[in-house]
């Protein structure tokens, strides 16, 4: 975790604005890449669904398979028909077997992709993200400049006041009245920085 932060304080962490579509296409080769795994599984449950549907009376699947299986039918359905699919290994994944096989608009897997209205939103998102990040940067570097300048500027009155006290201290031919004065000038200035 520190090393991130002194990454991103360095400036070599990505903008947020590359990371999001890196993000984006990772998650979407997980997601293929789980459903590529569970397609023998999603054929075997279609193999046995169908020999289940065989034993039952006609009208009996429907609330049978409500009452055992906590996915819709239509779902079941689904497996069902990828087993009966003898080159049902051809298709990568059971949605791309959905919109190969099925013209069904309402069993549509277009449910799961973004809005259009999301991806405008997302990039404003984004933005503004990276908007405030480069401020919190410059308002670092800002607080360090400051910084540095009140060093520099404390040094610069510790080393006139030693110049000066050693002509106006009282043991080097000054006087009291000279040094108080120069101690109240010294103390004023460090208060301004």
């Amino acid at each position: 975790m520190g090393q991130l932060i002194a990454k991103q304080a360095e400036g070599l962490a990505r903008p947020l604005r590359v990371l999001v579509p890196l993000i984006q296409e990772d998650l979407r080769h997980g997601k293929e890449a789980a459903e590529q795994a569970g397609m023998p599984y999603y054929i075997g449950a279609g193999e046995k669904l169908i020999e289940a549907k065989a034993q039952l009376e006609q009208g009996e699947f429907v609330t049978w398979a409500a009452r055992h299986f906590p996915v819709k039918v239509r779902q079941l359905q689904v497996y069902m028909a990828l087993a009966k699919k003898r080159s049902a290994q051809r298709f990568s994944s059971l949605g791309d077997f959905i919109r190969q096989t099925t013209k069904d608009t309402d069993y549509n897997t277009t449910a799961s992709r973004t809005p259009s209205w999301q991806e405008p939103v997302r990039e404003i998102v984004n933005r503004v993200d990276t908007e405030t990040l480069n401020l919190k940067r410059e308002e670092l570097k800002r607080d360090e400049e400051r910084a540095a300048q009140r060093k520099l500027a404390l040094q610069l009155i510790d080393i006139g006041y030693k110049v000066l006290a050693r002509e106006l201290h009282p043991d080097k031919g000054g006087s009291r009245r000279a040094m108080a004065r120069l101690n109240a000038v010294r103390e004023r200035l460090k208060a301004c920085i």
